[in-house]
């Protein structure tokens, strides 16, 4: 039995969507077209592969099995189709990349305008979530690179971790005025005031957090973080306008600091970033692939650069501890 690779990338489009209506629309084609697809798939199979209610469609029990063994070689067909191009010199004219929110923030914004300027036909397709959602659509292959916390995808064996990034330092940061910015504290007394972050915290940091917590008998279900904020600038705002407390890189405090609105308060040596370059396994990066990551690893150096310009100058020296939960102050100059 020979099946036609396009009925099930069909039959896939009408399960991810539910409705032939809806999946017709995202394959560009007719809904009569997807219907005969489906109609002739299930006669050349002598199964049928979906039920049809008033509410939509969904897959039957073998449906759901063909469609699992299905998306497996519909995936390898596409990387080799993919790997046939680049090897020929020719590549997509769309690169399609994944951002944890820390990374975006920082390393995003400076590369645009110079990839834009090396590479103006191109399309460029940005999606900021958690690395979960990343990790799912690297394995949908609807993403080419992901950019983010390595620990969270670093044991799943479809997902290769190619390069991993220098660690910014974190610290955690109040406002100027705040309770305990006045005076050295323990990592677990910042525990009575709500977390702001931008993200769900990696599950290295949460454990670190939880144990500081308890070492200070603070036993209350207040959640780590207590508030996840869209952006940076949000959960800046919510520091300054409160007693919230916020772990972020001095890059991303600079204006703050500069201006003695934030103190860095608190860092630990196990508050870095984690960051690492992230793609599906034996998938050779395209030629843009390859330039946008060029362009990721300059502005990266820049930030470290800069993180360490802003320690020197607005960051006590010693202030910190190297091996346990210690103290630092913005330094009033």
């Amino acid at each position: 039995m020979t099946i036609d690779l396009r009925f099930i990338r069909h039959a896939a489009a009408l399960a991810e969507h539910g409705s032939f209506s809806r999946a017709a629309e995202a394959l560009g084609i007719g809904q009569p077209t997807l219907s005969r697809s489906i109609r002739d798939l299930e006669s050349q199979i002598g199964l049928t592969l979906f039920t049809r209610a008033s509410r939509g469609v969904s897959p039957t029990d073998f449906g759901y099995l063909f469609l699992k063994q299905a998306a497996l070689v519909s995936g390898q067909v596409q990387d080799l189709e993919r790997e046939i191009a680049l090897a020929k010199g020719l590549h997509s004219g769309e690169l399609a990349v994944g951002f944890g929110p820390y990374p975006y923030n920082l390393l995003f914004p400076p590369a645009l305008p110079r990839f834009m300027a090396c590479q103006p036909a191109l399309r460029l397709r940005v999606q900021v979530d958690s690395l979960e959602v990343l990790g799912h659509a690297l394995r949908q292959r609807t993403l080419d690179l992901v950019v983010g916390e390595r620990s969270i995808l670093e044991g799943d064996e479809s997902i290769e971790v190619f390069e991993s990034l220098a660690p910014l330092k974190a610290y955690l940061f109040v406002r100027a005025g705040h309770p305990l910015a006045a005076r050295k504290v323990e990592l677990g007394e910042l525990f009575r005031y709500p977390m702001v972050q931008i993200s769900r915290l990696p599950p290295r940091a949460l454990k670190a957090f939880l144990e500081a917590r308890g070492r200070a008998g603070i036993s209350d279900d207040r959640p780590i973080p207590a508030v996840d904020c869209p952006t940076v600038e949000a959960g800046t705002a919510a520091v300054l306008g409160s007693d919230a407390v916020m772990m972020a890189s001095l890059g991303m405090m600079k204006p703050e600091l500069v201006a003695r609105r934030v103190v860095a308060l608190v860092r630990e040596d196990w508050m870095v970033t984690n960051w690492s370059f992230m793609r599906l396994r034996h998938r050779s990066p395209s030629p843009a692939a390859e330039a946008f990551l060029a362009l990721l690893r300059a502005v990266h150096r820049q930030r470290l650069e800069e993180d360490a310009a802003i320690e020197s100058q607005w960051v006590t020296p010693g202030a910190f501890g190297a091996s346990k939960p210690t103290l630092g102050h913005a330094r009033r100059r």
